[in-house]
């Protein structure tokens, strides 16, 4: 089941990185009427030109209940982040997923890495996160993926305030529903559709 939400909120997703994801041409997909696993490849990303072919016609007519419970976990993840709870990633985060957060940050596996990782590479900035365009596709009783725009503002603190670096790009989750009911990310790619904007010095920050 396809779903689709557009805001005119600011995302974020705060991550002090300096890499910048490019396009390329499309590559042949399989068939969505065929898919009945997650279109993510692995810990590679899918290029945006292929995006929006993978929730075509598909096959699996989900439980408007499953959408929403999916994505009000997701929206856990800026109130987790810009109150630095970072414990809380937990209500968003099997123990064993994998997150590829792109340079300098790539591949995190298991939760607790994602947790200590995210933690300490946002300690010297405050940020605010929202979440823009996104598309809930529901591939099965068990199994979801979805794609989620975002734009992170990160402050800069101390000698750096007033200074502030913003980033653009997408997240594609790959959702599995618990044995306790709750649907969690196994897999998350996150994807920059553009160059960070501002003074990345403010990550120097130390306290």
């Amino acid at each position: 089941m396809r779903f689709f939400c557009s805001t005119c909120a600011i995302l974020a997703v705060a991550l002090g990185v300096t890499a910048v994801s490019t396009l390329r041409e499309p590559t042949p997909l399989p068939d969505p009427t065929e898919r009945s696993a997650s279109p993510l490849p692995g810990a590679a990303v899918i290029p945006f030109f292929d995006v929006p072919t993978l929730f075509a016609n598909a096959p699996y007519a989900a439980n408007p209940t499953i959408i929403e419970a999916i994505r009000a976990t997701l929206a856990l993840y800026p109130l987790a982040i810009d109150g630095k709870n970072f414990n809380a990633l937990g209500q968003l985060f099997a123990s064993n997923a994998v997150a590829n957060y792109s340079e300098p940050l790539n591949i995190l596996t298991s939760l607790s890495t994602i947790q200590s990782v995210l933690q300490s590479s946002l300690a010297a900035v405050t940020t605010q996160h929202a979440f823009a365009t996104q598309l809930i596709d529901v591939l099965s009783p068990t199994s979801a993926f979805s794609v989620t725009y975002y734009t992170a503002t990160h402050f800069g603190r101390g000698p750096f305030l007033g200074l502030t670096v913003t980033a653009y790009g997408q997240y594609q989750d790959v959702w599995a529903k618990q044995s306790d009911a709750s649907w969690k990310i196994t897999h998350r790619n996150l994807v920059y559709m553009g160059p960070l904007i501002g003074n990345l010095t403010i990550f120097t920050f130390t306290e």
